[in-house]
């Protein structure tokens, strides 16, 4: 399969197209460099174009490449006519020809023709239809490998953008990221690594990035802060950018960072994270959702610390006096090591299951005892009610009906004694 024509050969073909343009030649519009401009569409070879390797959709899955493949991090970036990262990248856009909720490109093109053209800089790499170009390559290399006569998608339509800058394709593809039809929304780790891949590797601002992508900037921040976390819980698992492992749980990763804010003591902020992490790896029946979850590890984090300290002791041996619980549990410096070493203790892969359920039972335990609390508080308000009843009553209330309300409440009364 072709994956691009050498650069001298897409240019030769791309600046004869441009000459042989005529007046009659069909059109296609696009909103560029702050104005709708019609650009004439042309055909060529399904070989020629080259796919843009600087692919914003593409940015988490091209981390987990050379992660796994223990490449290089700038494999992507180093040479953009490397035929090993365009085969690379080739392989990678197959694994998105079919997303979760999204149409099956391959699926689609095997019924439809092509309806859009593909949108190429003045280079013949592809700014926009990356996906639906490996599709088409796919299926026209199936039916030559099937002896088709006359093969579908030998040729492709494309528009052939004027020089331009990188901010002008980036501005582009952020109009055209958010579309409906076969293009796919990114994945929020997709997103959020291509806004941090701007902002690390080429020192966009978040407002610069967040003005291209017509967001707010607290989006773009909160964004990559999230992938903060994904990575940091994706390491300690020995996953590495390994981003499809977690494409389920944003709410999850949501949760723990507003719950880290909201807890003062940084070290208990880790104990915190790593039992999250843990829930994610080990949900359990009766959690209900995870990401509501979690906001009760939060709220419970004293409680939490207290019983795994005396399930999971901090040194052999070694027991915590009321004083010392006392300190740990109000911060104090001198136990801050424990606190350390317990969320170590913590993270340890054959406690983490463990973790899990000790947590479980904290919680439980904290919400049985606000519900019983709850009946006393309601039992209370009644008898208060009854109480300002009584002191109201005289000889010109009306009486219908009170007899059969204190029956029932007898009734009540007598329910409840039985439960005592």
């Amino acid at each position: 399969m072709e994956l691009g024509w050498s650069y001298p050969k897409r240019r030769e073909l791309i600046d004869r197209l441009k000459r042989s343009v005529t007046l009659d030649q069909n059109k296609h519009p696009i909103h560029f460099q702050n104005e709708r401009t019609f650009f004439p569409i042309f055909k060529v070879p399904i070989g020629m174009p080259r796919y843009r390797l600087a692919n914003g959709r593409t940015q988490a899955a091209q981390e987990e490449y050379y992660t796994m493949n223990k490449l290089p991090e700038d494999f992507f970036e180093r040479d953009i006519e490397l035929e090993d990262a365009h085969k690379a990248q080739h392989d990678i856009l197959k694994t998105h020809l079919k997303q979760t909720g999204g149409i099956d490109l391959l699926n689609f093109f095997n019924n439809h023709d092509q309806e859009e053209p593909l949108i190429l800089d003045n280079n013949g790499f592809v700014v926009n239809g990356n996906r639906r170009l490996c599709a088409m390559r796919e299926l026209h290399q199936k039916e030559i490998e099937n002896g088709t006569q006359n093969p579908r998608f030998s040729h492709i339509e494309v528009i052939i953008l004027p020089p331009c800058s990188e901010e002008d394709i980036l501005e582009l593809e952020g109009r055209l990221q958010i579309s409906e039809d076969i293009k796919a929304d990114y994945s929020w780790t997709a997103e959020a690594c291509m806004y941090r891949s701007l902002r690390d590797k080429k020192n966009y601002s978040t407002d610069k990035i967040a003005r291209i992508y017509d967001k707010k900037k607290e989006e773009i921040e909160d964004l990559i802060l999230l992938l903060t976390y994904v990575d940091q819980y994706l390491e300690s698992r020995n996953k590495p950018k390994q981003y499809q492992e977690v494409q389920e749980d944003q709410f999850a990763f949501e949760a723990i960072v507003k719950c880290r804010k909201k807890i003062k003591d940084d070290d208990k902020k880790d104990i915190f994270q790593v039992i999250s992490f843990s829930v994610i790896d080990n949900p359990l029946p009766g959690m209900g959702r995870i990401y509501g979850f979690i906001p009760k590890i939060a709220d419970n984090i004293d409680n939490i610390i207290e019983k795994v300290i005396e399930e999971f002791p901090i040194e052999e041996d070694t027991t915590i006096e009321d004083d010392d619980l006392d300190d740990l549990l109000g911060g104090s410096n001198n136990i801050e090591q424990d606190l350390i070493n317990l969320a170590k203790i913590l993270d340890n892969e054959n406690n983490r299951e463990n973790v899990v359920h000790l947590v479980k039972d904290v919680i439980d335990a904290d919400e049985d005892r606000k519900q019983r609390m709850t009946v006393i508080q309601k039992i209370q308000r009644a008898n208060s009610l009854l109480q300002d009843a009584v002191n109201m009553f005289d000889d010109d209330t009306e009486c219908d009906g009170i007899e059969a309300q204190l029956e029932s409440i007898e009734a009540h009364i007598t329910s409840l004694r039985e439960k005592l």
